[in-house]
């Protein structure tokens, strides 16, 4: 019953959220895309040096506009304000080109089509200033590139840039270059020096599950009293030597590694990186970079078949930790049990989405990853609990004994 007294706070959520959408749906047309013929605008008014500039091009002409990216040129025209006026910034990036190597983007009369510039953020865009984008005469408003702040500094240098080199030197030793068994190595690896850590995250989630018995006498016990059922359960988590935010340590630092992973993915293997490579690293062409891997693209979306996979495995992953508890512990509170049994299908489900709007390389690093996971929480079920000595037991209740006093 709770649920559906819940109900209508969530309808007025998604009406106020969709009545919101709505409205910014209705923006008034931008000056700078209505021009004549062609109109250029950047999505944002500032960029930090290294992120992905994107550009809304709309075509408001009667003809097909056709923007054709030549190897290594970009499809639009970049300046940069030197003082004096504004001067094409020419690309940097050193690259053998095959003479065919040629990208058209077609953008019909009246349509708009964004345009990211991802593979040039530090060729055409690595030095601080004020940039505008030109395209057959016309050109956008100006925006800025800024230096990056601390925080991104901090992750770039020491998250980032060595998962970067760590998939480079992977991949300068594999033969073909594939990044599918770069990212699975790395995916290895990465689990390995985390396998202290989230082999002690899944102990700790399986005592709290062999305490849940007496975690319920407690409440079942002080129910009435939130304070001492609060100092109590404390008491136990100390006595047993547990906490209930254990658990969520080795998700805390894979995350960081997730998002690192999607970047180097998403615009990291392209030649314009190639100066944050480690100058002890071999020389080495991102260009050479193997995508395929068991009929995927790892660079582009699959949004099938490998989310069913991931999600098929983060469904095992949870199975199997239900099942050690199911062995160790008592019928849980209906409320929990509810809960449990809507994460069990909600997680995967949810993983499997994720899965879908990332490239395929990502998904692959978190289905190795939950499989490297399942074959250590086959191992942790397999292992004999500690049970909490007599002395424990005695020490609990007598200080729930002489509650609020000193021994």
């Amino acid at each position: 019953m709770k649920n559906f007294k819940l109900l209508p706070y969530l309808l007025i959520f998604l009406s106020t959220f969709l009545i919101l959408q709505w409205f910014q749906g209705e923006k008034q047309e931008d000056p700078a895309l209505s021009t004549p013929e062609i109109g250029l605008k950047t999505v944002k008014d500032d960029y930090v040096v290294g992120t992905d500039v994107q550009v809304d091009v709309q075509n408001n002409t009667q003809e097909v506009l056709n923007l054709l990216s030549r190897c290594p040129d970009a499809p639009l025209d970049v300046s940069r304000f030197t003082g004096e006026g504004y001067e094409k910034v020419e690309s940097t990036q050193e690259r053998s080109c095959p003479a065919d190597q040629e990208v058209t983007t077609s953008i019909l009369p009246g349509e708009k089509e964004t345009i990211s510039l991802l593979d040039y953020s530090y060729s055409l865009f690595g030095e601080p200033g004020t940039y505008r984008i030109g395209l057959s005469g016309y050109n956008s408003p100006e925006f800025s590139i800024k230096e990056p702040g601390l925080f991104r500094t901090l992750y770039r240098s020491f998250i980032y840039e060595p998962m970067l080199n760590a998939l480079a030197g992977i991949l300068i030793y594999i033969p073909g270059h594939h990044l599918g068994w770069a990212v699975v190595i790395l995916t290895l690896i990465i689990r390995t020096l985390l396998l202290i850590p989230s082999q002690k995250g899944m102990r700790a989630q399986r005592r709290m599950q062999e305490l849940q018995p007496k975690l319920n006498a407690l409440k079942e016990k002080h129910g009435q009293d939130q304070t001492r059922l609060a100092q109590e359960t404390m008491l136990l988590w100390k006595t047993h030597k547990v906490s209930p935010f254990s658990s969520c340590l080795p998700l805390l630092i894979q995350m960081p590694i997730l998002i690192a992973l999607f970047h180097v993915i998403n615009g990291g293997l392209s030649p314009d990186k190639h100066g944050l490579l480690y100058s002890f690293l071999p020389d080495f062409s991102l260009e050479s970079v193997n995508p395929s891997f068991l009929g995927f693209n790892l660079l582009e979306h699959s949004y099938v078949v490998l989310p069913l996979i991931v999600g098929g495995l983060q469904f095992l992953q949870i199975q199997l930790m239900n099942m050690r508890k199911n062995k160790s512990t008592a019928a849980l509170p209906a409320e929990m049990e509810a809960a449990n049994k809507m994460m069990k299908y909600i997680m995967p489900v949810m993983i499997a989405v994720f899965t879908a709007q990332l490239p395929a390389a990502v998904g692959l690093y978190w289905g190795v990853s939950t499989f490297y996971g399942i074959v250590q929480q086959l191992v942790v079920n397999k292992e004999q609990p500690k049970t909490a000595s007599a002395q424990d037991d005695v020490q609990i209740r007598v200080i729930n004994r002489h509650h609020g006093k000193t021994n």
